[in-house]
């Protein structure tokens, strides 16, 4: 990617408000004396971006280039992704062309960096990330149902802290329509466009969590949880010619909702880059992610099977039955009505998923 440009009307971040957890502020923030900065317990940083919006373009006339390339199709020819538009702004941005403003978090619920204590985050015993320092990448976390907006209007699910754009003229909602329009190049094939659009969008309860590995550990790897949430009215998709007039049929997931859980405190993610030492040479220097089957996950392993397996006394069969029946290791995407050209084929569902095993390894496009 190179020309890109993050200036002018495109970005803007007017406010950026950065405050350590813990601290309360009811108005604007002032400066702290050397007696208050001392009582600052480090927890960790909240991040709020005030009236913020984003875009760019792929427009060569204008010398911006935003296009993706070095990928093959299945005959070996080359493909050429031309990013036309990216953007994410506030709620009633009309798919991009009147990109509207608004807020990242609030004060009282920030984005936040910081360091956890392994040993507060479980309830459970001889867990992962005991006796460790667990860094945590979050959005703002969910409230109770009733003490904020929903996540999608008019669902049952929890509610959510964000505000709706409309819910107090005298500040922005925290709402963002976000979308992607590119121009694929298939070898010679007819060039196509391709639109991916979501409105009024709310990201609340994600995180990433990573730690390292115990002194002594076999398996000396960075570990990790992830939890990706993503919650719109709408998410549409569809594909048009280069010209933008002949579009197929649009496919639309309405009320869509994802709660995807990859990895936990007895199965995490493990992350690495491939060495020297590894037997294929190629794959070296690439990413790997790998979430380990639950029966091998832990080292050592401190199951101890001290019967049948048939009792509900016996640990082992105890632990798995905690297990496969924990609500926060499973995953859900729901959409309450999905739309084909605007012919709708019912609410679509998958609850319940449990991620038991992945590999997955990136690959040098050289």
């Amino acid at each position: 990617m190179r020309g890109a440009s993050l200036g002018g009307t495109n970005l803007l971040a007017l406010g950026v408000a950065l405050a350590f957890a813990g601290v309360a502020s009811a108005g604007d923030m002032e400066p702290m004396s050397d007696k208050e900065m001392s009582d600052v317990n480090g927890q960790g940083v909240g991040m709020v971006m005030e009236d913020f919006r984003f875009a760019h373009q792929h427009d060569a006339d204008a010398g911006k280039t935003f296009k993706l390339s070095g990928i093959t199709n299945e005959a070996g020819e080359d493909v050429e992704v031309l990013v036309d538009n990216l953007y994410i702004g506030g709620a009633g941005s009309e798919f991009g062309n009147n990109l509207q403003t608004f807020n990242l978090g609030r004060l009282t619920n920030p984005f936040s960096m910081g360091l956890l204590d392994g040993d507060t985050l479980s309830a459970n015993d001889d867990v992962d990330f005991n006796g460790k320092a667990v860094f945590e990448l979050a959005a703002p976390s969910k409230v109770a149902q009733g003490d904020g907006v929903a996540c999608i209007p008019g669902g049952s699910d929890t509610g959510c802290v964000s505000r709706a754009p409309d819910s107090d003229a005298s500040i922005r909602g925290e709402r963002m329509d976000l979308g992607f329009a590119s121009t694929v190049q298939s070898g010679t094939s007819d060039p196509q466009k391709i639109n991916i659009h979501a409105e009024s969008a709310v990201v609340d309860g994600s995180y990433i969590r990573l730690w390292g590995s115990a002194p002594g550990d076999a398996r000396q790897q960075l570990r990790g949880q992830i939890q990706s949430n993503f919650y719109t009215p709408r998410l549409s998709i569809n594909a048009c010619d280069q010209t933008g007039s002949g579009c197929g049929a649009s496919i639309a997931f309405n009320d869509f909702m994802m709660e995807l859980a990859i990895g936990n405190e007895y199965q995490p993610l493990f992350l690495s880059v491939l060495g020297t030492g590894h037997e294929v040479v190629e794959e070296q220097g690439n990413l790997r992610l790998e979430l380990r089957t639950i029966t091998d996950a832990r080292s050592p392993d401190p199951i101890n099977d001290s019967g049948t397996g048939s009792s509900d006394g016996d640990e082992t069969y105890q632990f798995y039955e905690d297990y496969y029946t924990n609500s926060d290791y499973r995953s859900d995407i729901r959409s309450g009505d999905v739309e084909i050209g605007g012919e709708s084929l019912g609410s679509a569902r998958m609850e319940g998923m449990l991620f038991q095993k992945l590999e997955t390894t990136t690959r040098s496009l050289d």
